[in-house]
């Protein structure tokens, strides 16, 4: 009799112990499984502070460079004996403005220039660079003009300073595509910048 109670005893136990295992293997592989999903996220790396910077540095420098054409173009247009010189100083103004945007724009922060938003932006750069340059040689042009070939000077400057804003359009819609690229790390900066929100 005494027999028979150690061994239903000593099977009540090793069952107990046969259950505690299956329990804690099951949590381990539940645990297992779990942490090796990987993650869903389409979003890339969060953009520095010197990458925000920059971003905002070529929304400042793209909407000066904006204003200032436009000031030309409405020079043009209100003519006056020294329409010439107006002209004049504000192609010199207009001049420093694209040099600034250039730089800005070149100045791609260290490990950055690869982003495919930073090869957009500069391909942009190229067009309005070109621009500003026909508009220099239209201004100049003017000089010495008078009756109907400076109506007519006037009327290729206006077309010049027509086509440098549609350049820089081109501009402002690379930096308008830019910010709704969320796996860019640049087009992240360009969406951050506060400088950056009246061109999106």
């Amino acid at each position: 009799m005494r027999r028979s109670i150690v061994l239903i005893a000593a099977a009540t136990l090793l069952a107990g112990c046969g259950g505690s295992t299956s329990t804690t293997a099951t949590t381990t592989s539940s645990t297992t499984s779990s942490s090796s999903v990987p993650s869903a996220s389409t979003t890339g790396a969060a953009p520095t502070a010197e990458q925000t910077a920059w971003a905002g540095g070529v929304c400042t420098a793209t909407t000066s460079l904006k204003k200032n054409v436009e000031g030309l173009a409405a020079a043009v247009t209100s003519g006056g004996s020294d329409v010439s010189a107006a002209l004049s100083a504000q192609m010199a103004t207009i001049k420093t403005s694209a040099a600034t945007l250039t730089t800005a724009i070149a100045a791609v922060p260290p490990g950055s220039e690869s982003d495919p938003e930073a090869a957009a932006v500069k391909a942009s750069a190229d067009q309005f660079k070109a621009s500003i340059s026909t508009l220099e040689s239209s201004v100049t042009a003017l000089e010495g003009k008078s009756g109907i070939s400076k109506v007519t000077a006037l009327a290729s400057i206006g077309s010049a300073a027509g086509d440098s804003l549609s350049k820089l359009g081109s501009t402002a819609r690379a930096i308008k595509t830019a910010a709704t690229d969320g796996k860019s790390t640049l087009g992240q900066a360009f969406a951050a910048a506060p400088s950056c929100r009246s061109l999106r």
